[in-house]
């Protein structure tokens, strides 16, 4: 019982690993109440459906992913010590609003050439208008999620996430008639509902008070950093963005049902290097005199969790997909073992871009990430296009994601070393 006891006490007053849980709890709700919805939708929606909305889902998030101009994480470094926050805060979810309209508009008008066979989005206005205002939403709920991570407040994360998960269960049902653009409404619904609750507890706990403005004063503050973490952030993000489109692309919806599908359950091993880094990027840029300490705690807390959750997947992972169909364990279970393993490799990533962002070696993590995304982008078009060594369908991706992970993950061990002091 006393080291129960000791253990609780260490975690309630670190902020590092209080934070960290929370944020990790948050998402393991999320992913886990996904699962449930996936099942719901496999069982709703045609394989070829599912790919379409998965599909949809993605260029939502490589919208929103574009529209954060990497503000989020300039509010996690500086808000903490500026006096005016209502200001900082309220100029960054401006942009971001802009922006992810601005972004969606363009999408929609070059949606031709991007993605054709999900160009029945422009051909609908309804539809139209929902995809630009749930992008919108999304994009708010990300900068209001990292206000929250600032103030060291991630409890209220874990409680909006998990009401909107809760209710996200219920939408493919209310709108399985409208076919694979159910299933994105029904994410973009959860979104937005997370947004809602994001802004009642910034206006309740916070004395938050919401107004589009921009200041010239805060966009200069943060112009540096949030640059270049945005696009260092961007480039890292794309290839689980892209990824959809270029197999809905090159071999076809079902295909990207199933890659879909691996890669959410992998998102559940993803969530402790994301959730602990993000923690581990706060404290760090709180106090870096005590940033060997806190790499760690990270290392140690990423280490404890991903390891047995690695090997669970590894060897079961075919019974988790089972839940979704037997197509989706026959195709989908290769895929996912390799996105499993790639999470130590993740992990490593995960930590070395959040010390560079920490040092401010912005360009040097910009660079690392453009190796990444080139060596898993073109390898995946290579093996899917061309099928070399036998290699077919979805696996050529898993191939092509592992190899780039690994190769990333030796520079930033490099790093790691040479940086963290």
């Amino acid at each position: 019982m006393k080291t129960i006891s000791k253990y609780y006490n260490l975690l309630v007053k670190d902020s590092l690993y209080r934070n960290s849980i929370y944020l990790m709890l948050s998402t393991a709700v999320m992913a886990f109440l996904g699962f449930f919805f996936w099942i719901i939708n496999a069982r709703l929606f045609s394989t070829e459906q599912v790919g379409i909305g998965t599909a949809l889902i993605s260029v939502m998030s490589l919208i929103s992913s574009l529209s954060m101009l990497g503000l989020g994480n300039g509010l996690i470094r500086y808000l903490a010590g500026y006096e005016k926050k209502n200001i900082m805060i309220n100029t960054s979810s401006t942009i971001v609003l802009i922006t992810a309209i601005i972004f969606s508009v363009i999408y929609l008008i070059f949606i031709k050439i991007f993605s054709p066979k999900l160009l029945f989005v422009r051909e609908n206005i309804l539809f139209a208008i929902l995809f630009i205002l749930f992008t919108v939403f999304t994009s708010l709920n990300v900068i209001l999620e990292d206000v929250f991570i600032a103030n060291r407040s991630t409890v209220v994360v874990l409680i909006k996430n998990t009401i909107s998960s809760i209710v996200k269960l219920i939408l493919p049902v209310l709108l399985v008639a409208m076919g694979a653009y159910g299933i994105f409404m029904s994410v973009g619904i959860t979104m937005a509902i997370a947004f809602l609750i994001s802004l009642v507890f910034l206006i309740i706990r916070f004395n938050y008070i919401p107004k589009p403005i921009i200041n010239i004063n805060v966009v200069k503050k943060m112009t540096k950093l949030s640059l270049g973490s945005y696009i260092g952030g961007l480039i890292i993000s794309l290839p689980a963005s892209v990824l959809p489109i270029l197999i809905i692309n090159l071999i076809g919806a079902k295909s990207s049902a199933y890659f879909y599908m691996a890669m959410m359950i992998a998102g559940l091993l993803y969530v402790v290097p994301t959730a602990t880094s993000q923690s581990l990027f706060a404290e760090g840029s709180f106090s870096e005199t005590e940033l060997k300490i806190h790499l760690k705690k990270a290392i140690k807390i990423i280490s404890i969790i991903i390891i047995p959750a690695i090997i669970i997947i590894s060897l079961f992972g075919n019974y988790i997909l089972l839940a979704f169909g037997k197509e989706y364990s026959a195709e989908g279970f290769t895929l996912l073992r390799f996105f499993s393993i790639s999470g130590i490799f993740i992990s490593i990533n995960s930590i070395g871009a959040t010390i560079l962002n920490i040092k401010h070696k912005i360009v040097i993590m910009i660079l690392v990430s453009f190796i990444n995304v080139i060596v898993i982008l073109s390898m995946s078009v290579i093996l899917l296009k061309y099928n070399l060594f036998g290699v077919t369908g979805v696996v050529g991706v898993g191939i092509a994601w592992i190899v780039g992970h690994g190769i990333t993950a030796l520079v930033y061990l490099f790093l790691i070393k040479k940086f963290a002091h």
